[in-house]
């Protein structure tokens, strides 16, 4: 998921409000032409089907499947100290340099590439699961994520140039399972239960994005607010411990799921 509202959001400092929600719908009208005009028409054949709707119990009860899916959340949950908060943190490691036009700028768009480095950082994590076999590389990436996203706090003790490579260097590595996990998780669901699976993959994913994004906030308030390293140190800390449920998870998988 690429996005630019960091950016968006100095337009408005730049243009006033309004241009910001100017710019985002006219780039979601956009989106949802080239939807319409992209993506193949469905078949207006309708087969009987008389499965429940929302009857997830044969998605449940693929063990695979679950550990995928816990570890879905895992990854969203994870990146979320990097992703949604890391705004704030620079602003808090800039100091009185956050002023500074040209910082507030720089802020800004480091905060944007950590979003859009999404994509290759999950292309890449995929393209070494299909190598290296995705238990190995998920495993090894979470734990990865848990060092770098969960001890990033620690950073703002750094130089703030230092931080800001760094910031950049740990959004990648904390993506880097996105993709390995929805192909694995395509590869083991049940052909006649996949839409639920994807769609329960998804829901319990982003669920756990905004859990850990409030968790986070929360958790800065209780110790101090942005204001205090150890409420950042803290909080950070949450994100890793995401991350290592996820290691936990997928180090359950078989081998090579691929392979099976």
């Amino acid at each position: 998921m690429i996005k630019a509202s960091f950016l968006f959001g100095r337009v408005g400092t730049l243009l006033g409000w309004r241009s910001a929600f100017v710019v985002a719908g006219t780039l979601g009208v956009a989106s949802v032409l080239i939807a319409w005009a992209a993506l193949p028409r469905g078949d207006s054949r309708h087969e009987q089907d008389t499965r429940p709707l929302l009857d997830f119990r044969p998605v449940l009860a693929n063990r695979d499947a679950l550990l995928l899916i816990i570890g879905y959340a895992a990854v969203i949950w994870g990146c979320v100290g990097l992703r949604q908060w890391i705004i704030v943190f620079l602003t808090f490691c800039a100091g009185d340099q956050a002023a500074v036009p040209a910082q507030a700028w720089m802020i800004l768009i480091v905060g944007a590439l950590i979003s859009f480095l999404g994509v290759p950082a999950g292309l890449i994590g995929n393209e070494l699961s299909i190598r290296y076999g995705l238990r190995n590389i998920a495993s090894l990436v979470f734990l990865l994520s848990a060092i770098a996203g969960g001890l990033f706090g620690f950073t703002a003790m750094l130089p703030y140039v230092i931080v800001l490579v760094l910031s950049v260097v740990a959004g990648s590595i904390v993506q880097g399972n996105f993709s390995n996990l929805t192909s694995g998780v395509l590869a083991v669901a049940v052909p006649r239960y996949r839409g639920a699976t994807i769609g329960l993959y998804s829901c319990i994913g982003f669920a756990a994005g905004f859990l850990g994004t409030l968790l986070f906030g929360v958790t800065l308030d209780l110790f101090g607010g942005t204001s205090h390293l150890a409420a950042w140190i803290l909080s950070f800390g949450t994100c890793g411990l995401a991350c290592l449920a996820g290691a936990a998870a997928t180090m359950f998988l078989p081998r090579n799921i691929w392979q099976r």
